[in-house]
């Protein structure tokens, strides 16, 4: 996607980088205000073919070079299938004393013990070249409402930046795994969003639903890619699995999303950020 620089001249963002867009440079919100009458789409469960496999062992990391030039976690048993790996962070996570602050984080073409370095964008002088990429959460959300940090968010905001990162369709994959081991992320994206919708944004208790406004900007996504031809699944790895403390993957990135919380928590994230991947 490309840039205007301070003098208005056109620039053209280097390939292996990652353009940060502000709410001032964004293109118009897939966000839609999902009432009684919107009609909801929803993700659906991903099932491993061996439930025993880690996720890079169910996806190995390789290049299909009749869809992109770059490594992807690529499905052993469909090639059509690439895996996203999310996780987030929250140091204060509920405290009414301390502030909290979040970070969230996605891995999509190596995890760093391999060898792949980790970006951190909003870092001067961090190229966009990491297979993992670890941001700071942003105060506000997509419409500019603030919001305070917590892990939910932080997770939910991962999936929605691994999601718009790069224009997937376009690289021809039929369907895109999102792993996570948070039953809020994987079982609102796939089962509650339209019964909370139904209620008019409240739970079975009659609580009003956290984070209306990031499941509004994941259901955008996840309508556009479906109209695009490339569907969205959510695999579940619990968090007390064998399989999760496997996986190199799985810790790594959340390593990045806990670093992006406490080390490279920065004021320049205040507002609501896309991550844009260039040739990446």
């Amino acid at each position: 996607m490309a840039g205007v620089d301070a003098g208005g001249l056109f620039v053209r963002p280097r390939p292996g980088a990652i353009n940060l867009l502000p709410p001032s440079r964004q293109p118009n919100s897939l966000r839609k205000r999902l009432t009684r009458r919107s009609r909801v789409s929803t993700a659906t469960i991903f099932k491993p073919m061996n439930p025993t496999e880690t996720p890079e062992e169910h996806f190995p990391l390789q290049t299909v070079y009749t869809r992109t030039s770059q490594p992807r976690f690529v499905n052993r048993y469909d090639s059509r299938e690439i895996l996203l790996v999310v996780d987030g962070s929250c140091i204060n996570n509920g405290s009414i004393t301390l502030p909290s602050t979040g970070g969230c984080s996605f891995t999509y073409k190596g995890p760093g013990r391999s060898g792949l370095t980790t970006t951190f964008p909003f870092s001067a002088g961090e190229s966009g070249e990491g297979g993992t990429v670890g941001f700071p959460l942003e105060q506000t959300g997509p419409g500019g409402e603030y919001h305070s940090a917590s892990s939910n968010r932080a997770k939910l905001r991962a999936v929605i930046a691994a999601l718009e990162f790069r224009e997937w369709q376009e690289e021809g994959w039929r369907r895109i795994i999102v792993a996570t081991d948070l039953e809020y992320v994987v079982f609102g994206a796939t089962r509650w969003l339209a019964s909370w919708v139904k209620r008019r944004w409240k739970t079975r208790r009659a609580q009003q639903v956290a984070n209306r406004d990031l499941w509004e900007e994941l259901h955008g996504i996840i309508s556009r890619l479906a109209g695009l031809g490339t569907e969205v699944s959510f695999w579940l790895i619990p968090s007390r699995s064998a399989i999760k403390h496997a996986s190199s993957l799985v810790q790594d990135t959340k390593d990045v999303a806990r670093e992006a919380a406490t080390v490279h928590f920065d004021t320049s994230a205040e507002e609501f950020t896309r991550l844009c991947g260039i040739e990446v």
